[in-house]
């Protein structure tokens, strides 16, 4: 099946997520994509609502990594770096979101499911601000930035660059998370170096400050001293 017959268009759906979770219980293969203009019922990380006005890119790809479940943690960090080898703009925000500016460019939503045949099967959905972004969030668009790339290639050139980086992370040696892609993770990471507030990921409280020093080969960001795993935890800059 060639590349182009692997991208769904559509104008508009309900969460590109939930397609491509669907489209992944029924068997769909490794790389299978669909890409829309807006969605009415997109969501982030914790179930939160992400704003899918027309005009933005909404991508879910199905993923079939070969790899011990021992190192699946690290699907979320390597299909970061692939919207970044695309985008080739901004920072990674741990876990993965992207920032330019410090601002929101792009959300990445990495979800785990099983098929109707048993087999476990990943989806990472991307949302890009190409031409808006919600000012009350923070976030910027690549209108912005100079650049609105047509819907089409961007979401095709997006499928091909989460699959190849995924790839390349599930063909690397070794069992831990992050084995093959560290030291590229870490060079494309925001605050690394800088003082941060660590926050529960269910309700905001701090749980402490200090500076962000790593993330370990778990996918663990160790600040001041403490890992702490991206289920359980966000940074914030302390500025």
């Amino acid at each position: 099946m060639g590349a182009r017959r692997l991208l769904t268009l559509l104008d508009e759906t309900g969460s590109t997520n939930d397609d491509a979770l669907a489209l992944g219980r029924a068997g769909a293969p490794h790389g299978t994509a669909i890409a829309a203009r807006r969605q009415t019922a997109g969501r982030g990380r914790r179930g939160h609502v992400w704003a899918s006005p027309a005009g933005n890119l909404y991508l879910s790809v199905v993923l079939r990594p070969r790899v011990a479940p021992s190192r699946l943690p690290g699907l979320a960090a390597a299909c970061g770096l692939g919207v970044t080898d695309v985008l080739n703009k901004g920072q990674l925000k741990w876990p993965n979101d992207l920032l330019v500016q410090n601002r929101k460019l792009a959300g990445i939503l990495v979800e785990a499911a099983r098929d109707n045949a048993g087999e476990p099967f990943a989806v990472c959905g991307v949302g890009i601000n190409v031409e808006s972004a919600p000012r009350d969030l923070e976030a910027i668009c690549l209108a912005e930035l100079g650049a609105a790339p047509s819907f089409s290639p961007l979401a095709e050139a997006l499928r091909a660059g989460i699959v190849a980086r995924v790839d390349a992370w599930a063909a690397a040696p070794g069992g831990r998370p992050l084995d093959g892609i560290r030291d590229d993770y870490l060079s494309r990471l925001a605050w690394l170096g800088e003082k941060v507030r660590v926050l529960a990921a269910m309700d905001g409280v701090e749980l402490g400050r200090g500076t962000f020093e790593t993330v370990d080969p778990w996918g663990r960001a160790v600040v001041g001293g403490v890992a702490h795993a991206s289920e359980q935890a966000s940074l914030r800059p302390l500025r």
